[in-house]
């Protein structure tokens, strides 16, 4: 079975994607997945060159914001505080320097020798200069020379012409679809509740010039944007349970209707511990043979992982690299689908639960570290043992039946990346969901080919990568079932 490239995200019982992978055994009941809405005590700053992050502070009644944190992302910066004086120079990629001078208690201070004038009192605590976030888009328009828009209520800030606005198109039929396109990637962290599909937008700059919109249609009803707390999010309203879809390298969102759920014919008996954690209805097998691989990229939403950077998390990397796969197993005629293509939290049990749901030929995990050099590759740390597939699996041992399988494609992918120059290592670790995994499992962990953390994200590198996974599955594809007991 050939997946379409529209990767889908569905929306009615589960927020995860593999729900609507084709030729599932098993239908699990799994609960949504909401959205993770960030602390409001936090200010978004979106540039040409960075997205950040700046905590803020609550002071006689109104927040402020750190000069340090909010200058430092975005060139050099030098703070010299001196009893209730404090001094910062702030030089710019561009070589630009001027002085920043203030006095806590004061609410004037200068710079570059100018006189400014603050909305409330400079402080100072624990030896870091605090201006009101009233001032923030002034003194950054001062530092950078350019046009600096402020949202005070919403904590979003945007220097110079970023900002992403999107359109919406309502195509009427059966079903109806809205196209919501943006003019760059976003990826969203998608929630639902009955009759509503909610996209939240953390690290993209988007805007919007309409906060509603209404459609006169039996399924789509509406759309409504709003700011607030540092993010963005879009609201559609229907009559009834929406689901996405990713287009055109994830600048256009597709909502539609949901599919029913398929009927349940009979009840799978309870089987204490198993792979099968729960009495769930079955659902027809595949008519023919499929070869599926479900990439699993690690993290997501609230879990970002580990900070490859100051500004690139884990969940960032391992999701552009699991795309990549997808893409080139799709090239070599190989269905592969992703078990997280949003930026959603997922537990551990859920993604072994799903994964077996969709009982994949081969499942690959995607990690990032931000130190060492190369690939790892992990295949699970489990003792051998002679062990049925058709028989119950222990939940905790599930990956024991095909730890040789998983070594043969973990041994490909290796060869695949001497091929191509990378340096790698294959490895032994007890790490989950692999174990859990009832089928062929491999983890893959990459970080800077040069050990320059500044590389990880090469686009060059990314290929290589993926490349050298695609054909070292490709290899292997005859030695694995075509469809798993």
């Amino acid at each position: 079975m050939q997946l379409s490239r529209l990767s889908a995200v569905p929306i009615a019982a589960t927020a995860f994607a593999i729900a609507l992978l084709g030729g599932a055994a098993h239908l699990l009941r799994y609960p949504t997945i909401q959205a993770q809405t960030p602390a409001a005590s936090q200010l978004s700053v979106y540039s040409p060159q960075v997205f950040y992050t700046v905590p803020l502070l609550n002071l006689n009644g109104q927040p402020y914001v750190g000069l340090v944190e909010l200058l430092e992302p975005l060139g050099t910066v030098d703070a010299r505080p001196d009893g209730k004086k404090y001094k910062l120079k702030f030089t710019s990629p561009g070589a630009h320097e001027l002085e920043f001078q203030f006095q806590e208690g004061k609410d004037n201070g200068k710079v570059k020798g100018d006189k400014v004038k603050l909305p409330s009192l400079f402080a100072i605590q624990s030896g870091r200069g605090y201006v009101p976030l009233a001032s923030a888009s002034e003194l950054l328009s001062r530092a950078l020379s350019t046009q600096i828009r402020l949202n005070p209520t919403a904590r979003r800030l945007f220097i110079g012409n970023i900002g992403d606005r999107f359109t919406l198109d309502l195509r009427k039929g059966t079903p109806s679809k809205l196209f919501v396109s943006f003019d760059s990637t976003v990826n969203p962290t998608i929630a639902t509740e009955p009759g509503h599909i909610r996209f939240t937008f953390r690290r993209e700059p988007v805007m919007s010039v309409v906060d509603h919109e209404t459609f006169t249609d039996p399924l789509i009803t509406g759309a409504s944007f709003s700011e607030h707390d540092g993010i963005a999010e879009l609201d559609i309203s229907g009559t009834s349970a929406l689901m996405a879809n990713f287009a055109d390298g994830g600048k256009t969102i597709i909502v539609t209707g949901a599919p029913p759920p398929p009927p349940s014919v009979s009840e799978l008996p309870i089987a204490q511990p198993s792979v099968v954690l729960s009495t769930a209805p079955i659902v027809k097998a595949p008519a023919g043979p499929r070869f599926l691989v479900l990439i699993d990229p690690a993290h997501g939403g609230s879990e970002i992982g580990s900070a490859i950077s100051p500004t690139l998390p884990e969940k960032d990397v391992v999701l552009a690299l699991a795309r990549k796969v997808q893409h080139e197993l799709a090239n070599r005629g190989i269905a592969a689908g992703l078990l997280r293509n949003s930026d959603i939290t997922i537990t551990l049990d859920q993604r072994a639960i799903s994964a077996n749901a969709a009982r994949p030929a081969i499942y690959v995990a995607i990690h990032a570290a931000n130190s060492g050099k190369g690939v790892h590759v992990f295949t699970s740390l489990l003792p051998a043992a002679v062990v049925s597939t058709r028989d119950f699996l222990p939940w905790e041992s599930a990956q024991t039946p095909y730890l040789d399988l998983s070594a043969s494609v973990a041994g490909s992918v290796s060869a695949e990346l001497e091929t191509r120059k990378l340096p790698n290592t294959v490895l032994a670790a007890p790490l989950r969901p692999m174990n859990n995994i009832a089928a062929p499992a491999i983890a893959i962990e990459i970080a800077s080919p040069s050990g320059d953390v500044n590389e990880i994200a090469s686009a060059t590198y990314l290929d290589q990568v993926a490349q050298s996974i695609a054909a070292g599955i490709a290899a292997v594809r005859g030695k694995i079932f075509e469809v798993r007991p």
